[in-house]
């Protein structure tokens, strides 16, 4: 987890100094990322437990992975905004966890709005916190 924040400290200071992003509230809104970063992190480590309880062997991490993350990427726009998809494609996009964690770092990012001011989107990305960990337990083993 600590390599992870200070993989997200090292992105956002790159885009401040070098790209010339604008941090609105200044600490606030950086230390605001952070703790998103860490509640991405938290949630996104879930799915981690997930695959390596399901995956029978080292060689078939990979593809699982993949059939996890690739959608989130493409499809919680993270790359293309969610209104750029076909209609019947964005219920799908608005049920991703990465969305809502996505649409919570450019409220903060870019609206400058705070912690308290994004709780619907923490809410859904706590439950689905639950939902991944409550796999997760059934599906990890120790081995």
């Amino acid at each position: 987890m600590s390599f992870a924040i200070l993989g997200a400290m090292f992105i956002i200071g790159i885009g401040h100094f070098a790209f010339g992003f604008t941090l609105i509230n200044g600490l606030e809104t950086f230390l605001t990322m952070l703790l998103l970063s860490a509640i991405g992190l938290v949630l996104f480590m879930g799915f981690g437990f997930i695959i390596s309880g399901l995956a029978k062997s080292e060689s078939t991490i990979p593809p699982l992975a993949n059939i996890i993350t690739l959608p989130q990427f493409l499809l919680s726009g993270t790359f293309f905004s969610v209104e750029a998809f076909p209609a019947w494609l964005q219920p799908i996009c608005k049920i991703l966890p990465l969305t809502y964690l996505n649409d919570a770092m450019r409220k903060v990012a870019f609206e400058g709005l705070k912690i308290y001011q994004i709780l619907p989107q923490l809410g859904i990305i706590a439950l689905w916190t639950v939902i991944v960990y409550t796999v997760a337990t059934k599906t990890f083993k120790w081995e």
